[in-house]
Formats: structure tokens, sequence, C-alpha cells
């Protein structure tokens, strides 16, 4: 971690333990907690070891104790992304691929609108790409994985000719864009992304565009999914 990632400097004078010290775990996912709120507050500027420890009320020391340092917080937060993102898809034996992806795209969508840190995980890759975000998009990137190891597992495979990996970013890139945009701007094209009706349109294309690509390795057409509140 460079000096650059330990600005805006805190007061240096020792912070007394969190009453929860006894227990390691608890302390541990106290800590955690301050750096995502930090996160949130400030970005990752703001995520220093001083700023950490005076945020969960620790002595700094006790953070080095319990995760080596600041990239160990940061790391034991990459290996949250799975549980940020809802789990491992479950796909049935024999679905068909195109549903199976389409139900995929929905969960993640709302999985995306669930959590504001992965949405600044998002945008912090895009605007301030570093070596901690890389570990950080590196674990979303093992959790999309597994996802897709279950759908190569058990859905039916893609046509012959498509590629398929290919066609999946394109729609994760622009689902991931849209739901940015319904964060910051709130409308993208004329859809209002924050509308029920809106969400539902995007969804609705979503599903075209995998019935289309996918249509001859499906027997019946997905039914879109509607994004989650």
């Amino acid at each position: 971690m460079n000096a650059s990632r330990r600005t805006p400097r805190a007061p240096t004078t020792a912070q007394p333990p969190a009453r929860r010290s006894h227990d390691a775990a608890a302390t541990r996912q106290h800590i955690a907690d301050a750096a995502v709120r930090l996160l949130l507050q400030g970005g990752f500027t703001a995520l220093g070891i001083n700023a950490l420890a005076q945020a969960a009320a620790v002595d700094k020391q006790l953070i080095y104790y319990h995760f080596g340092g600041l990239d160990g917080v940061v790391r034991h937060l990459g290996a949250q992304v799975e549980r940020w993102l809802g789990g491992p898809l479950q796909v049935q034996p024999g679905e068909p691929y195109g549903m199976a992806v389409t139900r995929l795209l929905g969960e993640y969508h709302g999985a995306l609108r669930a959590s504001p840190l992965l949405l600044r995980l998002l945008a912090w890759e895009l605007a301030e790409p570093s070596p901690t975000l890389a570990e950080l998009e590196q674990a979303r990137s093992q959790a999309m994985g597994a996802w897709v190891q279950a759908l190569r597992r058990d859905a039916l495979a893609p046509p012959a000719g498509v590629d398929a990996p290919a066609v999946n970013a394109v729609l994760l890139a622009a689902l991931q864009y849209l739901t940015l945009r319904e964060q910051s701007a709130g409308s993208f094209a004329g859809i209002d992304l924050r509308a029920d009706s809106g969400r539902q349109r995007i969804a609705d294309a979503v599903a075209a565009l995998a019935r289309g690509v996918y249509a001859g390795a499906d027997p019946t057409p997905p039914e879109p999914p509607l994004t989650q509140p």
C-alpha cells in the first residue's frame, strides 16, 4: 500500500480498543465495517491506517494484529464480494442456457442495486485504478466466475459458433453501466432507470437479446426477470 493511500492522515493518538476486542471474530468484523463506512464516505483516499483506527475506535496495532495491515483489511473485504453478490447462482441441470444467462444477469443487476459499495468499487476501478482496487476487482471476478462455472456445468450448451463469454461480457458491462447511471443521473437514452417501468424495460431488453443470441440452445424462450426494487 503506497503512501498516497494513507491520506488523509488522522490524529495519531491511540484510540481505546473496541469493547468487543476480546472476541477476535467480532473485532475483525467491527474493523471491516468501519472500513466500509470510510470507503462509502470518502473513497479509497480516505482509507488510511490512522483514519481506520479512529473510525473503528481501536488502537491501530489491533488492525495490524488481526489483518497484518491495511492491505489485509482490503483482502478481507474482497473475500466478502461473493456474499454481496448474493452467493453463487444455482443452475438447474439441463436448464436452457439463455434462460440461465438471463436469470444470472437479473440477479447480478439486483445485487448491484442493493450494494452501494459494489457500485462505488465499479466506479473507482474506472476512475482510480490502483493495486488495491485490482485486488477487489479480482475478488469480484472470482465470484462471477463461480456463476459462470455453474452455467458451464449444469446449463445446456450455447449454440455452436456463438462466443458466449464475449456476449455475456457485453451484457454484464451494459448492466453495470446502466446501474451506475441509475445512481448518478437517474436515466439513460430517455429511459427512467429509477422507475419500475424503466427497469422492467431494461430487463425485457436483456432477455430479448439473450433469447435472440442463444435461441438455438433453448427449447422455450426464457421469461424476462423483474429486477429487484
